[in-house]
């Protein structure tokens, strides 16, 4: 699948650190493609330069049909943060954070749930060391309670 930017020439920027940085780029770009607990959205993405860059994109699945769009408007985003205000510049991040919390809203539950699990039996265990007097350790299970504002998109 292809997706189109007006961006100038990428070669152009590609020395040595530049180099570390497209990479880093495009790895966390195919990262939020990955919508989906257990890898069968893994995505890679590549550029093609010329006149205008095209973001080549390989899913693991047909449901990478989905991804196109999101990346599309993740680099429509992304776009205009050249030039911008430092104000346009956060309102941008938060979009982009936003927009990228909700795609992946069934892997960020999922997340939540192995995360919750997994404090739940450090925190019995720690209780259970703190009634030897081993450990004067104080914390409320229901901080654990975080909210599905976010992901019920």
């Amino acid at each position: 699948m292809r997706v189109k930017s007006d961006e100038a020439s990428f070669e152009e920027y590609l020395d040595g650190s530049n180099k570390t940085l497209s990479k880093r780029f495009l790895d966390e770009l195919a990262y939020i493609c990955d919508y989906s607990p257990g890898g069968d959205t893994v995505a890679a993405i590549a550029i093609q330069d010329g006149p205008h860059l095209i973001y080549w994109v390989a899913a693991n699945t047909s449901k990478g049909s989905k991804i196109k769009p999101f990346l599309s408007d993740i680099l429509q985003l992304l776009g205009q943060v050249y030039n911008a205000s430092e104000e346009r510049v956060s309102t941008l991040e938060y979009q982009i954070s936003d927009r990228a919390m909700v795609f992946s809203a069934q892997k960020l539950q999922r997340y939540r749930f192995m995360l919750k699990r997994t404090i739940n039996t450090c925190l019995s265990i720690l209780e259970g060391q703190n009634g030897e007097g081993r450990i004067n350790f104080t914390y409320s299970r229901a901080s654990l309670c975080v909210t599905d504002s976010l992901v019920k998109h």
